[in-house]
């Protein structure tokens, strides 16, 4: 078992080391602890302390020197149930910092601004945040959709659209290309589809009144999202003016 697996259910780089070192080699003392695990000596003793916290380890004294032993496995369970338990009980902290934390954050940015979103994480991200700034009679405008992209992509945005659906909020695509991606989306409520071959290398989508994203699908994944309300009123104008010159 490599160290990265303990370190998936919330131990520590160190921790996890040692506690496989212990794993492997019984009872032994600090100095067998560093030679086996090849650690640095400046964190080993906090290291073992946090796993006696944990319950992960235990410690005895064999003539006079100190011995530490890892604890059955069946421990890690105990311990990460705790975890999970602890974060059930702060989760209605969090939830109810997140509104706070937005209208501090809202606060500061500013009402015009963009920002540079990278990764696929950085696409959702930017994507939800435009979608909050709709408003109730509003729509979504995209021109440049393809489905000439990573799939993981594609199935981020047909499992996104349920989501602004749900709440009626009407989208109009230009797609760049026929094609199943196009057929889909054609085939949804509150969403109309046509074709525009060649239109733009990236993909725009207009959110509402207020946000503008501007997504390039190519590795690395990149999304600039644009809050002005002019700059989201010259990019409705120039789609619509596309939207009805397309069939």
């Amino acid at each position: 078992m490599e160290s990265e697996t303990l370190e998936k259910i919330g131990l520590t780089k160190n921790e996890s080391i040692v506690y496989l070192t212990l794993v492997k080699s019984g009872s032994i003392k600090t100095a067998e602890i560093l030679k086996k695990s090849g650690l640095n000596s400046g964190r080993i003793y906090d290291t073992l302390e946090s796993l006696k916290h944990k319950g992960l380890i235990s410690e005895s004294v064999i003539n006079g020197v100190k011995h530490f032993t890892a604890s059955p496995p069946n421990q890690l369970k105990e311990y990460f149930q705790e975890r999970l338990n602890q974060l059930k009980k702060e989760e209605p902290i969090i939830e109810e910092a997140i509104p706070q934390l937005n209208k501090l954050r809202n606060t500061i940015i500013g009402k015009s601004r963009s920002t540079i979103y990278t990764g696929l994480r950085g696409l959702k991200t930017a994507v939800d945040e435009a979608f909050e700034r709709v408003g109730k009679d509003e729509e979504i405008l995209a021109m440049g959709v393809t489905s000439l992209k990573d799939e993981t992509i594609n199935r981020f945005w047909i499992n996104w659209s349920p989501k602004r659906i749900g709440e009626k909020i009407v989208a109009k695509h230009l797609f760049s290309e026929s094609s199943d991606f196009y057929k889909k989306f054609k085939g949804m409520k509150y969403t109309e589809a046509k074709i525009l071959e060649g239109i733009t290398p990236v993909t725009i989508d207009i959110f509402g009144t207020n946000t503008v994203l501007i997504m390039n699908y190519k590795e690395p994944i990149s999304c600039i999202s644009i809050q002005d309300k002019n700059t989201v009123q010259s990019f409705r104008q120039f789609f619509y003016q596309l939207w009805k010159i397309t069939k």
